[in-house]
């Protein structure tokens, strides 16, 4: 009798070890997430909560601005800098889940009647030809920045030196570049452009775009769809484009 109480003793202790062993590695899954995931959830169906739904869309809830932002390219403002901080998009991805290169990354805050957003682009040659608004930027080194809503989309690209060119599209036509964003730009640059000779560093953008233009009032609750492009020719490199929020995992922000 004593053997087979041992018996039975171990039995228990081993059941209850493999069901520990099973809650430490999915409480392990719970707690460790992507970096890229911290900021981008899984959007809501029409009308549903703002805290989940179903797969297919990444959503950013951007809150209001906790203080005042100058457009100097410089991100130290206390609209950047304070509590609750912005929303990140956490850096371009590749297909596979890896981090792209160069590194490209997106923070958003919202208030004064515009959405403001810092664009990130890592960059060891900047190189941008394009001087005129409404050029063709898509041919330099570049930012697409795509809000999309019901039957509507509104398109605007920005280059190191702060050109835009910015256009719309309706039911799916051709875009109409006589269409205005009034964004606002001001770029900040570490690195010489158009000179391959030399190692850049890096380029932001600080861009404030007014709800107005994108039909919204810029009110808590309000959302719109949004994907971001970073187009680049590296040294001695073929052109590479990486983006947050296009493909399967379409993008979407709500203003909180």
């Amino acid at each position: 009798m004593g053997a087979q109480r041992s018996k039975s003793s171990f039995v228990v202790l081993g059941a209850l070890a493999v069901l520990a062993l099973g809650a430490g590695v999915a409480l392990r899954r719970v707690l460790v997430r992507p970096a890229h995931a911290v900021d981008a959830r899984r959007a809501p169906a029409p009308g549903a909560s703002t805290t989940g739904g179903p797969p297919g869309e990444l959503v950013l809830h951007v809150p209001h601005l906790p203080g005042s932002i100058v457009l100097d390219g410089d991100t130290d403002d206390p609209g950047w800098t304070q509590p609750p901080g912005p929303a990140r998009t956490g850096p371009f991805l590749m297909p596979d889940g890896s981090e792209a290169r160069p590194y490209s990354n997106t923070r958003l805050v919202w208030g004064d009647g515009h959405l403001y957003l810092a664009l990130y682009a890592a960059d060891e040659d900047i190189e941008t030809r394009t001087t005129q608004p409404d050029g063709p930027l898509w041919l330099d080194d570049s930012y697409r920045v795509t809000f999309e809503a019901p039957g509507v989309q509104y398109v605007i690209e920005v280059s190191p030196t702060g050109v835009v060119t910015d256009a719309i599209r309706r039911a799916g036509g051709p875009y109409d570049y006589s269409w205005s964003s009034g964004a606002h730009v001001s770029p900040e640059r570490d690195g010489t452009v158009n000179n391959p000779n030399d190692m850049d560093e890096e380029w932001v953008i600080e861009m404030a775009v007014p709800f107005e233009s994108l039909g919204m009032k810029g009110e808590p609750g309000e959302s719109i769809g949004l994907s971001l492009r970073r187009c680049d020719t590296p040294k001695r490199s073929p052109r590479v484009c990486r983006s947050w929020g296009e493909g399967e995992d379409k993008g979407r922000i709500v203003l909180d």
